[in-house]
């Protein structure tokens, strides 16, 4: 078995014997440069010195069926795009690159040579192990990290943050650059309108099935049954019947809450905030589902909500609806598979909110916060959420049914409650701020959150060798968050 060289994913070495003396090890190409016209007598002012792409020959030969292994290690390398490339001499790192000119390929009957150059457009090679620096606090009582680069190049650094109090400020400082998140002067305790949970998952499934009358969806027939079950170690509310068929008509089953009075007394949430998690996955093509979400006024006004169902009965699209003043403002198609790319609502994610503040209602999806503003909506009130499960018809709960179709998590928030009290704070015990720093962006619990990034904010890498980097944090957060600052090194 001769030297491994994996591309893409494919083991090269089924076709091709990699020439002993090879190596990866390629030193960079400097591209140094002069000023020359800087008026001196000899020689040239030096300017500055970089680097380019790399170029890695690689010498190999092919015994025996040469034109078979030449057209399936073409089939290989033709990529539109940098793709990882392994070593079996270097398994720790990895070079992101693409094939360049010809394989040089001469054929001696049985025995055939050549020369694949691998273009590395970086010039660089990444570690594929990640390095972790706890931080501590040191001598002067500050939360300390000292993040060990043993690479030749700079590289992100990205970061966990996992809270042990109510927090409201995180800086990252160090003397590359500076980081910061949330508000400086957040305090713990102030006279203000303060946000209240009144409803959670729990309270839902507690409540008996509503035969009723679907707001969003009034076609729709409510004569089945709900149940939560515990599935994956999380509650999931799903439907267990849909009731007795009607023809043409989605069928299936309800619960009505009453969002109860906040600690003032008062019912109904004109401001408020609700999180949710749905698991919407299919199993097989041609599933149909939906589940839907509905915030009501006091006399059963749809004030907003989300409406998630598949309907195509032969392949594997489904749709996201957005919800305002009972109408429908966006319409989103995704495929509800496995896929992390394709759908944000997988078993690993499922993170979903809606935001009411005034006229104006934020939804969420994939990472960004749409908003819409209806002047309807302004004063009205939340008083009661609808939730529904149904299926398409006689198709049934088998293999007609989308295989996974659940609400795992429902926390609804009133916004603007006012009290003298203590604060919840922006990070609250057991949020996790995770940063990731080559992609510059932030997230909090799994979601992507980057209204708490601060203007002049700057994702810093950091050089071979030794840097320390500190956390600041609000006063008042004791114990402090624990920190985790992570790297991959890189080579030249």
């Amino acid at each position: 078995m001769g030297l491994s060289v994996k591309f893409n994913g494919y083991e090269l070495n089924q076709y091709i014997d990699v020439l002993i003396g090879f190596t990866p090890f390629s030193g960079a190409e400097w591209s140094p440069e002069l000023l020359g016209d800087a008026g001196l007598k000899r020689g040239a002012d030096f300017s500055y010195t970089t680097y380019k792409q790399k170029q890695i020959p690689m010498p190999y030969t092919v015994l025996e069926d040469l034109g078979e292994k030449h057209d399936e290690l073409a089939r290989i390398l033709n990529v539109d795009e940098p793709k990882e490339l392994v070593f079996g001499n270097a398994p720790d790192r990895v070079f992101y690159a693409v094939p360049m000119g010809d394989l040089d390929f001469d054929d001696y009957e049985c025995l055939g040579e050549g020369v694949i150059t691998w273009l590395v457009p970086d010039g660089l090679a990444h570690s594929t192990v990640e390095k972790t620096f706890p931080a501590s606090l040191n001598a002067d009582g500050i939360l300390e990290a000292t993040i060990v680069n043993r690479g030749t190049e700079s590289v992100p650094v990205s970061y966990e943050i996992v809270h042990k109090h109510e927090n409201g400020y995180l800086g990252i400082v160090s003397q590359y650059g500076v980081m910061q998140y949330g508000c400086v002067e957040e305090t713990d305790w102030e006279n203000y309108k303060q946000n209240e949970k009144l409803v959670r998952l729990s309270d839902l499934s507690a409540l008996p099935d509503d035969p009723g009358t679907n707001y969003m969806h009034p076609n729709h027939v409510m004569g089945g049954s709900l149940v939560t079950e515990t599935i994956g170690g999380k509650p999931c509310l799903r439907l267990r019947s849909t009731g007795a068929v009607s023809a043409g008509k989605w069928i299936g089953a309800m619960k009505t809450l009453t969002v109860p009075a906040d600690s003032e007394g008062h019912a109904g949430a004109k401001n408020f905030y609700c999180y949710l998690n749905h698991w919407f996955e299919t199993g097989l093509m041609g599933q149909t589902a939906e589940q839907s979400i509905a915030f009501l006024t006091g006399d059963n006004k749809v004030i907003c909500g989300y409406s998630l169902f598949k309907s195509d009965m032969t392949g594997n699209t489904a749709c996201l609806e957005f919800w305002l003043n009972g109408k429908i403002v966006r319409s989103i198609s995704f495929a509800p598979s496995s896929s992390d790319n394709a759908n944000p609502f997988n078993n690993g994610r499922g993170h979903n909110d809606i935001r009411k503040e005034g006229d104006k209602v934020t939804f969420y999806w994939f990472g960004n916060y749409p908003s819409y503003r209806s002047s309807a909506i302004r004063n009205m009130e939340c008083k009661k959420i609808q939730v529904a499960f149904t299926q398409f018809d006689s198709r049934g709960l088998g293999n007609k049914y989308v295989t996974r179709n659940y609400l795992r998590s429902l926390e609804f928030q009133k916004m603007g409650v006012e009290k003298w009290r203590d604060v919840p704070n922006r990070y609250q015990e057991g949020d996790v701020v995770s940063i990731d720093g080559e992609a510059a962006r932030v997230y909090v619990n799994g979601m992507a959150n980057t209204g708490d990034e601060m203007i002049g904010t700057k994702y810093f890498h950091v050089p071979p060798g030794e840097t320390k980097v500190q956390f600041y944090y609000s006063s008042f957060c004791n114990p402090a968050p624990v920190v985790t600052a992570r790297i991959k090194e890189a080579f030249l």
